[in-house]
């Protein structure tokens, strides 16, 4: 059952998890449109174990698991007395829950604003929909930035293709090049696909490397993301996905074998501040922690 869309979950390298988990909303809000059952208690079984399949297909992404639980928790409480109306319902629900997390995205853009000011040169990398929508808002701040190539898919070429369609000046480096840029930015600046309950993150290879080269030079490490992508598990639980080799485009050689490990995890004790949508949190305070009954 749906097959394709979930191997479209479980393939995609462009969107960061915010969207996968916004797109799941929006399968699940399509199929509660045109399942064939006939009774409500038989859609909402039917919703309920296509929403359980989706929160298993990208353990690195919290937010897909989350968002996810949230709308199956609210799903239970809709009134089941037409299949009709409650297909309208469900569609209405969703609809709620994304506007909610694109509001978070703007909220800490804003946030960030606030907290690195205006003429900063922001280093960061990967692509993210909240770092996206930061620098969105910083276009009208003479900001600069620095943004990695973010192999192997070089999606920090596709952040740099945006800002440069906004007038942001933008400088392109390679992954290797963090250790020598990091210290001509004012602040280094990530999304996160999640934050454990020890406060480490998981986010796109790479992070921990500028999150190090950060820390040695001085600069100021901060984590931007929305609550909602918090999970209970340590970092020593985490499962990080390693995509195929091939994607590397590399040659293979005999007794050689290639990695392609996607995610990587930074440690708290690298992060200068979590940026949320409920505020900027330091290493003293208690991280705001999602739950589906929130």
């Amino acid at each position: 059952m749906w097959a394709d869309e979930i191997r479209i979950i479980i393939e995609d390298r462009k969107h960061g998890a915010s969207e996968l988990a916004q797109y799941c909303l929006t399968l699940l809000a399509k199929q509660a449109q045109t399942s064939p059952a006939t009774s409500c208690s038989e859609l909402i079984t039917h919703l309920n174990l296509l929403a359980n399949q989706f929160k298993e297909v990208r353990p690195s992404m919290a937010p897909i698991q989350n968002l996810v639980a949230r709308w199956q928790f609210r799903l239970f409480s809709l009134p089941q007395n037409e299949i009709e109306d409650l297909r309208l319902e469900i569609v209405t629900l969703t609809q709620q829950l994304q506007q909610q997390s694109r509001q978070a995205v703007t909220a800490i853009a804003h946030q960030v604003v606030d907290l690195v000011g205006p003429n900063a040169t922001i280093m960061t990398h990967s692509l993210s929909a909240t770092i996206t929508a930061t620098f969105k808002v910083l276009k009208n701040y003479n900001v600069n930035a620095i943004v990695t190539e973010s192999r192997p898919l070089q999606e920090g070429y596709q952040l740099a293709k945006q800002l440069s369609e906004w007038g942001i000046k933008t400088t392109l480096i390679t992954d290797a090049q963090i250790g020598l840029f990091v210290g001509k930015a004012n602040a280094a600046v990530v999304g996160a696909d999640t934050i454990l309950g020890d406060g480490a993150i998981i986010n796109k290879v790479g992070t921990q490397l500028l999150a190090l080269a950060a820390r040695y030079q001085n600069i100021p490490f901060y984590v931007a993301s929305e609550t909602f992508k918090r999970l209970p598990a340590l970092a020593a639980q985490a499962h990080l996905e390693e995509k195929a080799p091939e994607e590397l485009a590399l040659v293979t050689l005999s007794k050689v074998t290639i990695r392609n490990i996607y995610f990587d995890i930074t440690p708290s004790d690298l992060i200068s501040a979590y940026i949320t949508e409920q505020g900027v949190y330091y290493q003293s305070d208690k991280l705001p922690f999602f739950t589906v009954e929130a």
